[in-house]
């Protein structure tokens, strides 16, 4: 039974003997060429790095390093460069098979989102659009993963259900521009929100507890391979000009080509679906890093993702009560 959980550790913690798993695992060489491994290890509530230096490699089971791999931990709780990580003293395999305490899930219930998906499509007027999409999703292969596949691998909405909470968050977003842009076609760009990640259910494999990429992902890639699904169910059953419309939100949605679309938004609606998607993933990447704020600290690390910022708490729950006082 898990005791211990990534969001309830504190800096200067020491514990002996708690499960996480392994995500990350890579050999490298410090300065004076020794060896040591940095790991990624977490649970449903989090991840952090960890460090095995070298000195301590007799206290580690080199075979449970691998990613995916459940370890029993004593480690003491540091901090460096603002950021918790642990300092491994000891690593053994274990034999887990509950994957709900190590897997990070979306905060949603995930059948009531997709309830909630499936009533977005029962409310679009184009009747042909209304009938590919509800075909896509009778494929109880497509709904399954669409329900519980995470959006990536890391970056945002990395956890269980994290593909289909961004989807709703981007149909949420979308919904709040009726008013101001009457002349959209809603019906399009909510097919294109929908559909514009599908791919991702045939990149990643997510059956167990650290998703990777499949063969497949690597290469192609979500933006073609959700280009292809979507050809299949709808080549036949859409108007010209709407099938080539919801194809090309498909293809464009990373906005430049340097991004992985090999065509660039050439409509109102691939522009805004460009947009609210970066809204989505790049908000939830600033919610992530500001809840990994150390204690006592006001700023995250720099975030590669948002252009390197550091992302402040607001000043929110300081407490310096464990630093050095001057008085």
């Amino acid at each position: 039974m898990k005791n211990l959980y990534v969001c309830d550790l504190q800096k200067s913690q020491v514990f002996e003997n708690e499960t996480f798993v392994i995500f990350e695992s890579e050999r490298l060489q410090d300065k004076n060429g020794n060896p040591y491994y940095s790991l990624v290890v977490g649970d449903k509530t989090g991840r952090l790095p960890a460090k095995i230096w070298g000195e301590k490699k007799e206290e580690i089971e080199l075979k449970s390093l691998k990613p995916g791999s459940v370890a029993e931990i004593s480690a003491k709780v540091e901090e460096f460069k603002g950021k918790l990580q642990l300092n491994i003293l000891s690593l053994r395999g274990v034999n887990e098979g509950i994957l709900e305490e190590y897997l990070e899930q979306s905060k949603y219930n995930s059948e009531k989102m997709m309830s909630e998906l499936l009533e977005v499509i029962e409310k679009i007027k184009d009747k042909d659009i209304k009938k590919v999409l509800k075909k896509i999703f009778s494929d109880k292969e497509i709904a399954r993963k669409f329900k519980y596949w995470p959006a990536a691998v890391s970056v945002h909405h990395d956890f269980r259900s994290g593909l289909l909470q961004h989807v709703l968050e981007m149909l949420e977003i979308s919904f709040g521009l009726k008013k101001y842009y009457p002349e959209i076609n809603y019906d399009i760009l909510t097919a294109g929100i929908i559909l514009h990640d599908l791919g991702k259910i045939y990149e990643l494999d997510a059956t167990g507890i650290v998703a990777s990429f499949t063969k497949e992902g690597t290469l192609i890639g979500h933006i073609s391979k959700g280009a292809l699904v979507f050809h299949d169910f709808a080549k036949d059953h859409l108007p010209e000009n709407t099938y080539l419309h919801i194809l090309h939100l498909i293809l464009s949605h990373h906005g430049v080509l340097m991004y992985g679309s090999p065509v660039v938004p050439s409509s109102i609606e691939a522009v805004m679906l460009s947009l609210i998607d970066n809204l989505s993933a790049k908000s939830r990447i600033a919610e992530k890093a500001k809840s990994k704020i150390a204690k006592g600290m006001e700023f995250s690390p720099n975030i590669s993702w948002l252009e390197n910022a550091k992302i402040w708490n607001g000043g929110e729950s300081q407490d310096f009560s464990d630093q050095i006082s001057f008085t």
